[in-house]
This record gives structure tokens, sequence and C-alpha cells, in this order.
């Protein structure tokens, strides 16, 4: 790939750093690609030849990866001892976003440090329940109904968003930045968010304009209220951007765009189709899935997207569904089939309910899933019910190729 099209900015001593991954793509002079973004550093002479004879493209703004200064070290997840339960954890991180909103909205000056330290503190909460039971804190966020769409929407773009960074194996700084942004992304849209999701005819031009350029206004909200974290910002601003350039507000494409950016789009994207609307019920969970898998290559990075399908499966956590023997059922887990998920009954054939959920590979015969319920046939269930929380995570690794291929059936 060539980057002829756009200006090169020289390397500057400072832009990397050795040990560290490289910021994004670094060209010749020719603007031929000489180094791929995330390749990392391995020893002072190659960096320094690099400075020699590398250059950035001028679209991509060049963040060095040390986004926390040096004397401070980076917070890391949160280890929890003993048995938590992922539900009301997944709660009180909720209200906890909710406040820090509403303190925004009434003032966006805050005390210095303190908008980065409660984000922060979410955010390793949110990798800390991840490492605990992955599987529960998805079927949380599904199953939730308690909190607004503004503070549920950022909530389930975070959780999702940090399953792909632990799959591709993202340092923790990076990680760190951008569940931030994950939560933060839609700051200037918060006090007109519950208008508008209620809203039956279409944007009118102030709130299209509103809507187009909340990435940077959400950046600069953060920015007055204390935030130095430059990849934070900068991913606030790309979270709308799309590979073929037809994202917003700043229209870039390919190489411009960083890879975690692709990623919140993506979470941003699913999240956003199946949350109910005045206007539309929630779209089906298959075809949210056929929209983002068609789309790969084009709008959403491939191999991103087949990870992202992959890593929530065909039935997430949290998604009711009829099995073929008639059961009411709730998906629990994900296995090493992304079709095939542990499901636990709670309702008969019969339509009476189970004494106590009932746990079923959905590989087994009989209990595969046949569909996925509409909103009426869901039951309120108690989750800790459903989720025995010393259940270890599974190892999830399926060929993507298996992914491609059942999509591909779906069309």
């Amino acid at each position: 790939m060539s980057s002829k099209h756009v200006e090169l900015l020289k390397l500057e001593p400072g832009d990397l750093e050795v040990g560290q991954p490289t910021p994004c793509q670094i060209c010749d002079a020719d603007g031929e690609v000489l180094v791929e973004a995330g390749t990392l550093i391995q020893s002072d002479m190659y960096k320094k030849l690099l400075e020699q004879v590398g250059y950035f493209s001028s679209g991509i703004k060049k963040v060095k990866l040390a986004h926390f200064p040096k004397h401070k070290k980076v917070k890391q997840p949160v280890v929890f001892k003993g048995r938590v339960n992922p539900f009301a954890e997944f709660d009180d991180l909720s209200v906890q976003l909710e406040t820090l909103f509403n303190d925004l909205e009434l003032s966006r000056s805050q005390p210095a440090g303190s908008v980065e330290r409660k984000v922060y503190d979410i955010a390793t909460q949110i990798q800390g329940l991840i490492n605990y039971d992955a599987d529960a804190l998805m079927g949380a966020v599904h199953l939730s109904d308690r909190f607004e769409y503004h503070v549920h929407h950022p909530m389930q773009i975070a959780i999702l968003t940090e399953l792909i960074l632990e799959r591709l194996k993202v340092t923790q700084d990076v990680r760190l930045s951008t569940l931030a942004a994950a939560l933060t992304s839609n700051l200037a849209m918060n006090p007109y968010q519950k208008a508008l999701n209620q809203q039956k005819t279409p944007l009118n031009e102030q709130q299209r304009k509103l809507v187009r350029n909340h990435p940077l206004l959400s950046a600069r909200q953060l920015e007055e209220a204390g935030v130095e974290n430059e990849l934070w910002l900068q991913l606030v601003e790309q979270h709308h951007e799309k590979l073929d350039g037809s994202g917003y507000p700043m229209q870039l494409a390919g190489d411009q765009i960083r890879r975690e950016a692709l990623i919140l789009a993506l979470a941003d994207v699913y999240s956003a189709m199946i949350t109910p609307r005045v206007y539309r019920g929630p779209i089906k969970l298959t075809e949210s899935l056929r929209d983002l898998f068609t789309q790969r290559g084009s709008k959403f990075d491939d191999k991103l997207t087949r990870l992202f399908i992959n890593e929530l499966g065909l039935y997430p956590p949290g998604i009711y569904v009829r099995l073929e023997n008639g059961e009411l059922a709730v998906v629990v887990g994900r296995t090493s089939d992304f079709k095939a998920p542990m499901v636990a009954s709670i309702k008969k054939p019969d339509g009476n309910m189970h004494s106590s959920p009932r746990r079923h590979n959905s590989a087994e015969a009989g209990y595969g899933v046949k569909y996925v319920c509409d909103p009426s046939e869901r039951v309120r269930v108690d989750p800790s019910q459903l989720w025995g929380f010393e259940a270890l995570r599974v190892n999830i690794k399926v060929d993507l190729s298996s992914v491609d291929a059942f999509m591909r059936g779906l069309r």
C-alpha cells in the first residue's frame, strides 16, 4: 500500500520508543510503507534508522503510545478476591458512570485529574469482571434495562471492546485509553439523547449537525474537564469514522483511522442496532451480525469484524432463545462452537416454569437453538439463578473461516 496521496510528516526524536509498538504506519519519502502500525521497536539502532528515513502520513495524528506520564504507573485491571456478583457490579459501575455524567453536565470544569481517575476506575473494574466471568458480564449488559441509553450504551461498548482488545493482546496503556474513550465518546450527546431516542420524526438540520459533530464536541468537553490523554481524545474523535471514508466527522479512511477506533465503531453499531427505539423495535440479532459481516472490508475492517462476531458468538450470553424441544432458555455461556452456546432452560414447552434453570450445551440433540426470541416471549428471571459464578471462562479459539462460511449462509 502506498501513501503518496497524502502529505508526509518527518519522524521526530521522541515519536518512537524502544520496546513499544509504532503508533501508526511509517512510510519512506516516496510514500511506500516501511513499517505497519503496531510493529514493535526492538532496538535503539532500529529506532534511529526509522527516525532517519521514516515519515508519518499527515492524515494520522501522531500520538505516542506513552499516554501516561512516566512517573505514573498505568492502572491495572482489578483482581477480585473471593466471589462477586457480576450483575450487581455492573449496576454499580453504571451508577458510577451516570453520576460522572451528571457532574459533567452541571459543570464542565472538574477537579484536576478527577475525570481521568473516575473513568479509569470504571474501566479497570470492567476488565476485572471480564477476567472473572466474561459470559456473566455479557449477560448483564444484554439483560439489564435499569439504565437510560446514554449510560447503558457506553457500558456495552466498553465491555464488547475489551473482549476484542484482550483477544488481540493489546498493551494495557492502549486498552485503558480505548475503554475510557468507549465510556465517554458520546458525552456531548448526553443532554439530548433521550429526546432523540423518543423522536418519531426525521432529524432536523440542527440535530443532524449535532450528531455529525458530537465526536469532536465530546473530545473538547473532555479536554475542558481536564483529560490530557491524547489517545483517549483521538479515539473519541474517530469512533464514527469508517474504513471507506463514509464516516464522520472528518471522513477519514483506511490507515488514517486507528485500529482501536475501528473496534469502537463495531461495538457502537452493534449496540445501537440491538437497542429498541420508539420508531422501531430492536433489529434482530442475526440481522445485526449479518449487516456487520456484509460491510466488512468496506466500512469495517475484515479481520476485526470476523473476530468481533466470533467473540460474541451467534447467540451472545443474555439472549433469550427458543430451543428445538420447545423450551424457553437464556444463553449463559459461549463455547468453542460460536453457533452452539450453553443455555439455561427456564420454561417448559407447555409454558410452565422450571423449578430451577436447567443447563445444557445447545450442541446436544434436542437442545439446539431454534430462533432468537422476540421481547414478547421473554419472562423476568433472576440472573443469579442462571449463572453459577464458580464457572471458569472458556478460552474460545475458533477458526475465523468457520464464521466466514456460516455468515455467508445467512445472506
